[in-house]
């Protein structure tokens, strides 16, 4: 798969979204799964298993698609990424708790899919939202959608991307739109300013995590 950013045809360009398309489909699968199905006693295993390997399935096929289509080399984490992630979790922290008394208790599609979620399938849930969720969006929304698209322009990049990860939580509540585009920002400097997207993951796994304990 050759998705290099310097081919800047119309037919490349497609071929960019087409690929984008089918990896989004494949990142939502683990927690569609879930979404569609009922859980019983009969079914739990099976709805289990299917669950784990989709999820091993889209984590393998987008992390063999980011290492050959990065246009950058990924940089080590030194202790100035682990300072920049420090920071950058503690606004984060700071921005949910200054936004999260001003969202709409109701109404709020993404959260009500989340809070079903939790109640059939606690477990699982907490297993997609700080594993597997920080990694397949890390790359989605920072990894493909950053080098594909603006190779040349990676802060204008982090910006585009974050307001479409924003609007992919899909909201009606302008409050949790910004609430996740702030995120979808920071997490976007973090990956221009590290080089790595191990940088966008812990931070992601961190904001996540906070989020599940503040419910």
């Amino acid at each position: 798969m050759n998705l290099k950013p310097q081919n800047n045809s119309y037919l490349n360009i497609i071929g960019k979204i087409l690929a984008l398309l089918f990896l989004y489909l494949l990142q939502q699968l683990p927690p569609s799964i879930l979404t569609i199905t009922k859980p019983s006693s009969n079914n739990k295993l099976f709805i289990d298993l299917t669950f784990l390997s989709t999820a091993v399935i889209s984590l393998f096929v987008m992390i063999y698609i980011l290492k050959r289509t990065q246009n950058f080399a990924t940089k080590s984490l030194s202790s100035k990424s682990y300072i920049w992630i420090i920071i950058a979790a503690v606004f984060n922290y700071s921005i949910n708790l200054i936004l999260l008394p001003l969202m709409k208790t109701t109404g709020n599609s993404n959260v009500n899919a989340q809070t079903e979620l939790v109640k059939h399938f606690p477990v699982l849930f907490v297993i997609y939202a700080t594993i597997i969720a920080p990694i397949t969006e890390e790359i989605f929304f920072r990894g493909y959608l950053i080098n594909w698209f603006f190779p040349d322009n990676l802060y204008f990049g982090a910006a585009i991307s974050a307001i479409i990860f924003g609007l992919m939580h899909i909201s009606s509540d302008p409050i949790y739109f910004l609430s996740k585009a702030i995120l979808g920002f920071v997490l976007g400097l973090i990956y221009v300013k590290t080089k790595n997207i191990k940088a966008n993951i812990i931070l992601h796994f961190i904001n996540n995590l906070s989020a599940l304990f503040m419910g």
